[in-house]
């Protein structure tokens, strides 16, 4: 009987140390089961920003290599708008500019001889007469007949005579102004060589 006993009491003994053991293996796995979901939380708190940073990076330079490919294309839209503006604008329709006529110089022209101014009233002093003047009239010009008619001839032609290469005659006349005209061939004519007036030469006697 005491035997019985004893046997009796072995078995829950070693019941017991077997649930104990169960009960271990759980709690084990259940320490593995729950630290990896806590290394996977941890994980996710730290170690996300980090490899959020890490892949933003390439999306940064993604970013960085558009914008110099903006900016280089923006370059070459301004080089060739520049280009285009300095090239030379070929229009068929536009004549060539005329060359301008070569001016040829009209030839010098001898300026022409100087009249010659020749004396054809002369008027001396009277010896015989304070009150007359002797004046001298000489026509320079071709002619067959020639005479000189004026107040101091009475509204009369007088006669002048031919030398060299003129004409000449000499009166007495009272000091003072007056009109007078040549009669060459019949044609009344003014003196060249005098002052005109009216279409008549006039002389001054002092």
């Amino acid at each position: 009987m005491e035997n019985e006993n004893f046997d009796l009491d072995q078995k829950p003994a070693a019941a017991n140390k077997d649930l104990w053991l169960f009960l271990i293996i759980i709690d084990i796995v259940c320490l593995c089961v729950f630290g990896f979901f806590l290394y996977k939380n941890l994980s996710a708190r730290f170690f996300s920003p980090a490899e959020g940073a890490l892949a933003a990076l390439p999306a940064q330079e993604e970013l960085a290599e558009a914008d110099a490919q903006k900016d280089l294309s923006l370059e070459e839209e301004v080089v060739s708008a520049v280009k285009e503006q300095e090239a030379p604008v070929n229009n068929p329709a536009k004549e060539p500019a005329e060359e301008d006529p070569v001016v040829k110089e009209a030839p010098a022209v001898a300026p022409a001889p100087a009249k010659e101014q020749k004396v054809s009233v002369i008027v001396k002093e009277n010896p015989k007469s304070d009150k007359y003047r002797r004046v001298t009239f000489r026509y320079y010009g071709e002619g067959k007949k020639v005479s000189i008619v004026s107040g101091f001839t009475m509204a009369k032609p007088q006669a002048l005579r031919k030398k060299k290469d003129y004409w000449e005659t000499t009166l007495s006349i009272a000091p003072g102004r007056y009109r007078f005209l040549y009669i060459v061939d019949g044609v009344n004519t003014p003196d060249p060589y005098s002052p005109e007036e009216d279409g008549r030469s006039v002389v001054v006697v002092e």
